[in-house]
């Protein structure tokens, strides 16, 4: 994935898998840490433009281009999708199809050998 990336540093592990699949949804690449020790390994090896915390996760507010603090029912976490695509400036996807994946074959017609 290119584009933008986002560090996402929670203690709170229902928060921290909230934020990810709510962040990598919208199609940016998105990294989850749970404590310090993680946010500063990560931060080591890459750039991130945001970084989204809770309260148990200390980090510098100079450590991105933003870095905000997402606490639970909270009104960013709320409107988390929105403030993301907004301050990355992420498209909107549309879809004009609906997709879907097809059904594979049923296992009798895999080994047919016309009989």
């Amino acid at each position: 994935m290119t584009g933008p990336k986002v560090l996402v540093a929670c203690s709170d592990s229902e928060l921290r898998m909230s934020c990810f699949n709510r962040v990598s949804a919208l199609g940016v690449r998105v990294d989850a840490v749970g404590d310090q020790k993680g946010l500063g390994r990560r931060t080591e090896k890459d750039k991130y433009q945001m970084i989204l915390h809770d309260s148990g996760v200390e980090v510098e507010e100079t450590s991105a281009d933003h870095v905000l603090l997402v606490e639970p029912n909270s009104e960013l976490e709320k409107d988390l999708e929105n403030q993301v695509r907004t301050l990355l400036d992420v498209p909107v996807r549309n879809i004009e199809e609906e997709e879907k994946i097809d059904e594979p074959p049923p296992p009798w017609l895999k080994n047919n050998r016309g009989w």
